[in-house]
């Protein structure tokens, strides 16, 4: 290869990589929202557009999605600097390759770009050791005008939408004002049609509050859980408010198992009984062997004690257990997860006095299926404890909370969700923000809620329907790529 093309194909991957990490910034905590979209098509147009062969636009894809992923996925180093490592090139060949199929002269581009995003977060958020779904691209929309989308077609219908508009503005940019038709219809209509479906059934009002215990960040799982379970009762016996449902953060007390003939339950049994209200709180429930552990989020009940328990389904990698431990651990210090969790079964549904309760936990919020089940199986609100701690920045806490807003969304439900010191928020079914807390702060936070029944489009249909059809249309581009290239 001559100087003057490989000093071209540098540039390209440079502006590539640096476009990836401006992309990011559309995510919380900066919460940029524009840059997802700008930065989006500023990359078809300069990068990908110009890449002729599949090779080079598969080329600036991982260049441009190593710049996002090496930013966005910065917080996981606060876990394992070589989970890390190994997570940021998997996740970009993930979205690039996708993205390598839609060449610039094809028919039908705008719409092979959004589903080429549509198909890659897909899979990324199914794989590897059952996805990562967070720094996804539809968490950087939740302040932005597509964010109500959510209710027809769930986070994968908001991606599509930012495709729709990295779409409009390459074609901007091209003085392409045809290429730009369509996808503005799109962008524009979806929301609108959105904003016209009927809401879901409100079949009572309640209170609700929700428990933050307070304290430092970036402290790790050894955190002595009798200061946690302490804190929690501080702030509850403090709050001098009435409610009807209260919800505690994750890992908000300890027992050994079974949890059920603990004196800690038996505490909390006694203070649900004392305040009149029905109380989910989440245990850190340690197995007879003493290696292994559960997390257990748990209702009671005022006047009938403990009513259901759900253990977390869907466990943390390098949080919660190790995969590969025996591969992993010569390369990196494996003492913060000493314990690896039993994996519970979903859905997370929790029967309660005031009706069925969907429960997921901490890390969970990011999946829709699972929240989505819960709803399904006749949940009327959604509970999320979640812990966070475990992050000195509040990179993890945003991006949280602004899945607690999609979940609301989509399923047409409020959510309260509780954090020991990164947000806690009680979110309505439209996504706005009824009450949050700051980061660290031991507080209490209260609302009047809606019990809701009924159903939207997105949790009726899930996910599929949108992964269908896009990986029809990026079939039909493969096969446009192969007959081109035997011509």
């Amino acid at each position: 290869m001559n100087r003057p093309v490989r000093s071209r194909r540098l540039l390209r991957d440079g502006l590539a990589l640096m476009l990836g990490a401006l992309t990011m910034l559309s995510l919380p905590p900066w919460g940029l929202w524009p840059l997802g979209p700008i930065g989006l098509g500023l990359w078809l147009r300069f990068c990908h557009r110009g890449a002729e062969r599949w090779r080079d636009r598969f080329e600036v894809g991982i260049a441009f999605w190593l710049g996002a992923y090496v930013l966005g996925l910065f917080w996981m180093t606060e876990l394992t600097v070589p989970g890390w490592i190994a997570a940021v090139p998997v996740e970009s060949l993930i979205m690039a390759l996708p993205l390598s199929l839609i060449s610039a002269g094809a028919r039908w581009r705008s719409v092979g770009i959004p589903a080429a995003l549509v198909a890659g977060e897909a899979v990324r958020w199914a794989i590897p050791f059952g996805g990562v779904p967070m720094s996804n691209l539809a968490l950087g929309q939740v302040d932005g005008p597509w964010l109500g989308a959510a209710v027809l077609a769930g986070p994968l219908g908001v991606i599509a939408l930012v495709g729709a508009g990295a779409v409009i503005v390459e074609g901007l940019c091209a003085r392409e004002w045809s290429a730009v038709s369509w996808p503005a219809l799109f962008a524009i209509g979806v929301p609108i049609a959105a904003l016209a479906w009927p809401a879901t059934a409100i079949d009572g009002t309640i209170t609700a509050a929700v428990v933050q215990a307070g304290g430092e960040l970036g402290t790790n799982v050894d955190t002595p859980q009798r200061s946690v379970r302490l804190r929690h009762l501080e702030a509850t016996g403090a709050w001098q408010g009435d409610a009807d449902l209260m919800v505690w953060s994750e890992s908000s007390t300890s027992s050994d198992a079974p949890l059920e003939d603990s004196g800690r339950l038996a505490e909390l049994e006694s203070l649900a009984e004392r305040r009149d209200l029905v109380l989910i709180a989440n245990f850190y429930e340690r197995a007879a062997d003493a290696e292994r552990f559960r997390n257990t989020t748990v209702a009671i009940n005022p006047d009938g004690g403990l009513s259901g328990r759900y253990d977390k389904a869907h466990l943390v990698p390098f949080g919660e257990y190790v995969p590969l431990r025996s591969v992993v651990e010569p390369f990196a210090d494996l003492s913060l997860i000493s314990r690896e969790a039993i994996a519970g079964e979903g859905p997370g549904l929790l029967a309660t006095s005031l009706g069925d309760i969907a429960v997921v936990t901490s890390f969970e919020v990011y999946f829709a299926d699972l929240v989505r089940d819960g709803v399904r199986a006749g949940g009327r609100i959604i509970a999320n404890p979640t812990l966070a701690s475990s992050y000195s920045t509040s990179a993890v806490p945003a991006q949280s909370l602004a899945s607690a807003r999609l979940r609301a969304v989509e399923t047409g439900r409020w959510v309260l969700q509780s954090s020991t010191t990164g947000y806690s928020a009680i979110v309505s079914p439209d996504g706005d923000i009824a009450r949050r807390s700051e980061l660290r702060e031991a507080v209490v936070l209260s609302a009047d809620v809606d019990l809701r029944s009924g159903s939207t489009p997105a949790t009726v249909l899930g996910s599929w329907p949108l992964i269908v059809l896009a990986a029809a249309v990026l079939g039909g581009h493969a096969l446009l790529w192969l007959r081109v290239r035997r011509e």
